[in-house]
């Protein structure tokens, strides 16, 4: 039997149902599970649901201390730091002979028999971000550089079997997200060099060591599965009137990475710009857009992630969570960090350990160099006449400017 699973904060939950929806539509025996590191409203009925199971992560056994594991990830990290957790749940639950993990912003296109099939060979299955080098040097430096940093294989998706390998590696991904599942941004930049564990991102990095500690794995290299704008470059999408091919071969699943930000739109007409023939993508995204509607987006992406506050009603600086990591030493002192009243307050005694991060108990933002954010390039997408007004101006400016 074969087990899928998605990991969501409940802001996602639209997009898990589109994801099991889709899933069930060309698998229609599949059982799905959605794993909540969220409070679960009272109205979300399973009866009514897609799903088979509703699980919230909060009742994993293998994590000690639940809420400093809650406190020490923001919300990324915290659902993918669960995802080795759960499948060993659903191994251990369901006896399920196979476990596949997707993202929750995938839909699924097809039959996702024959990627059931690669588990009666392999003990471990994962799909590269890419499968040909860049010809575009600004995809060398946006795409090949930026997997070279943030992973080679995109986790939205992995697959699992219960098997001797397959448990030993699930075992050992398992213990290493449970202590080092983070994105290391410049928050306390000198604290993670210092403790000799910079270069991680969230879940991600750990699977290019599968090579060296495991035999029995295959990244899998057909174009139709998990596909998404970074990688478009090396795929040509058609829509025939009814399904959607990829390099003339099915499309499989596609993976709507950002579509909340605007990342989604903003990569994708990018991508259109060096390589017009993927414009069947638009159709894609107009659809998944209505998906997204008709499972009551709107209701869900305004409910916000639960546990953002200390118990007085202050917002968890990113400092808080990233420090609280670092610092494992303390965690038999700090039964509740999110408390604030207790004896041994995490909040107080953060301030005065590390005071140079902090002013009257607030976090003292870094200088840091200033790069184009997400809104920036919701207005402003790259190859777009707005931008390139605006850089004739700034080239403007600066050519008059003083100094």
């Amino acid at each position: 039997m074969t087990f899928y699973f998605t990991s969501i904060t409940i802001n996602y939950f639209a997009k898990a149902r589109v994801l099991c929806k889709t899933l069930k539509k060309y698998n229609h025996n599949a059982k799905f599970l959605v794993a909540v590191s969220d409070i679960i409203p009272d109205d979300i009925n399973l009866t009514e649901e897609p799903f088979d199971y509703i699980f919230s992560t909060r009742d994993l056994n293998c994590i000690d201390n639940i809420d400093i594991f809650y406190f020490k990830h923001n919300v990324t990290e915290l659902c993918t730091a669960v995802k080795p957790m759960v499948a060993q749940y659903i191994f251990s639950t369901y006896n399920a002979e196979k476990v596949i993990y997707l993202d929750p912003d995938i839909a699924v296109f097809d039959s996702l028999s024959e990627l059931e099939s690669y588990l009666d060979k392999y003990s471990m299955i994962f799909t590269p971000h890419q499968l040909i080098p860049e010809k575009q040097d600004i995809y060398v430096r946006e795409n090949e550089i930026l997997f070279l940093k943030r992973g080679a294989n995109n986790l939205g998706f992995f697959g699992v079997k219960n098997d001797k390998e397959g448990l030993e590696f699930i075992n050992w991904w398992s213990d290493r997200l449970m202590q080092y599942c983070f994105d290391d941004s410049i928050i306390v930049y000198n604290e993670l060099k210092f403790n000799g564990i910079l270069g991680l991102f969230t879940d991600q990095k750990w699977i290019d060591l599968v090579p060296s500690f495991f035999n029995n794995y295959h990244f899998i290299k057909h174009p139709g599965y998990n596909v998404c704008t970074w990688n478009l470059s090396g795929r040509k999408i058609h829509y025939d009137g009814e399904k959607y091919f990829v390099n003339e071969a099915p499309l499989y699943f596609f993976h709507f990475s950002g579509f909340d930000s605007g990342a989604h739109r903003n990569e994708l007409e990018k991508s259109l710009s060096y390589y017009p023939h993927n414009e069947d993508v638009k159709k894609l995204s107009i659809w998944y857009e209505n998906q997204l509607k008709e499972n009551e987006e709107e209701k869900y992406k305004k409910i916000k992630f639960h546990y953002t506050k200390y118990s007085t009603g202050e917002t968890i600086p990113e400092t808080d969570r990233k420090l609280l990591h670092i610092r494992k030493d303390m965690y038999h002192l700090i039964k509740n960090p999110f408390k604030v009243d207790e004896e041994f307050s995490f909040y107080c005694w953060v301030r005065k350990e590390y005071s140079k991060y902090y002013k009257n108990g607030k976090v003292i933002k870094d200088k840091v160099p200033l790069k184009e954010n997400e809104s920036f390039l919701f207005f402003f997408p790259y190859n777009s006449v707005r931008r390139k007004i605006l850089k004739r101006i700034y080239k403007l400016f600066s050519k008059n400017r003083k100094y």
